[in-house]
């Protein structure tokens, strides 16, 4: 075990490691001011497994028909060696009729097991290294790629998708599968933004096994792919070389932030306390916002801190824009009753005088 494994190790306090994955990794920059969270993610655990072995709680979990969904599209595009996945590039003329190449890693080395996954490592790494040498043998799609993605020096393994390349590209794109339906402009954006950054995870981990490699890591472009899924069928609509650059540079603002090293994530914690000490995960500090519920299974519990702390963030991101200058919803209601303390400063004038203009409107709308 290295050095920062046992330290890990005795962070969770007992618990199990998990593979936090691309998905995990991409939680951390949709939340970047939540130490709580990316704390989580680097010592190897997930909101999930906080909230069933910390917590004692049943965590939230996709809908059945959504999971089953998911789960029947990628193994629809993955299956019979790619064969799918394949024909949407060639139908976008994206893959020739005679680039065909493709290398399924799960395949190779099936398992859970230690020696399986580090036998995935390896096989998906030998066909990089194949591509940098321009063999002519070098895979056009690998099903299932795993590499890692070291995290102030915790490495995380990532298990992808896909890569895709043709014979004559440098390297490889990382491609994404998302079982959403592609509607067109009215697409649900957030979700776009979400799988972008997820494979965008996966380019991230290819920039540092290129690096490892004594290769440019700009070799990995900053450009990924996505299928996604006709709306009432299973039929595939890819869109390829989808421009990535800036969730690649929100993905590195985000790991760049503080914690960022193993020590200050101890430093968080009281002496002789680890992550599975009830009451710990908690006491870390935390970002609440609407949209965590989207990815993150402590969201009832920040939530309901934040409720208690009157945090205007639970009003919505545009009340707690709104309130900001008075830092609370009990102050917010003392500016506005004149109750308490007088304003502060200008800021607190201002919002005093739009709370009691609001009220007087409400007033008048509601008595005539």
């Amino acid at each position: 075990m290295t050095p920062e494994n046992a330290r890990l190790s005795q962070l969770r306090g007992g618990l199990a490691p998990v593979e936090v994955g691309a998905r995990g990794i991409e939680s951390v920059a949709r939340n970047a001011d939540c130490t709580r969270l990316r704390a989580i993610v680097i010592a190897g655990l997930t909101p999930t497994e906080v909230v069933k072995h910390v917590l004692g709680q049943k965590p939230d979990a996709m809908s059945p028909f959504a999971m089953t969904l998911t789960q029947a599209f990628e193994r629809r595009l993955l299956a019979n060696a790619g064969a799918s996945l394949l024909t949407a590039y060639r139908e976008k003329g994206l893959l020739q009729q005679v680039e065909a190449k493709i290398a399924s890693i799960a395949d190779h080395a099936p398992g859970n097991s230690a020696a399986s996954r580090n036998r995935r490592e390896r096989e998906t790494r030998r066909h990089v290294e194949a591509k940098l040498r321009g063999d002519p043998n070098a895979p056009n799609l690998i099903l299932n790629p795993r590499l890692t993605l070291t995290i102030v020096g915790v490495t995380h393994a990532i298990e992808l998708d896909y890569l895709v390349a043709s014979d004559d590209a440098a390297m490889y794109r990382v491609g994404a599968i998302k079982s959403f339906a592609d509607r067109g402009g009215k697409t649900n954006k957030a979700n776009i933004r979400s799988g972008c950054r997820e494979a965008s995870v996966g380019t991230l981990a290819l920039q540092q096994l290129l690096a490892n490699l004594g290769r440019a890591p700009e070799l990995a472009g900053d450009r990924v792919d996505m299928v996604l899924r006709a709306p009432g069928s299973f039929t595939p609509r890819l869109f390829a070389s989808m421009r990535a650059e800036s969730e690649l540079a929100s993905l590195t603002r985000a790991l760049a932030t503080s914690p960022s090293d193993l020590d200050q994530i101890e430093q968080l914690l009281p002496p002789g306390s680890t992550f599975a000490t009830p009451g710990i995960i908690e006491q870390l500090p935390n970002h609440y916002c609407s949209a965590c519920k989207e990815h993150c299974a402590l969201w009832q519990r920040c939530r309901a801190q934040a409720q208690a702390q009157g945090q205007p963030i639970i009003l919505g991101e545009q009340a707690a824009e709104q309130l900001a200058a008075a830092g609370s919803i009990g102050r917010a209601v003392d500016l506005l009753d004149g109750t308490g303390r007088p304003p502060d400063n200008r800021a607190e004038e201002t919002l005093t005088a739009e709370l009691r203009a609001a009220s007087a409107l409400l007033d008048r709308i509601a008595n005539g």
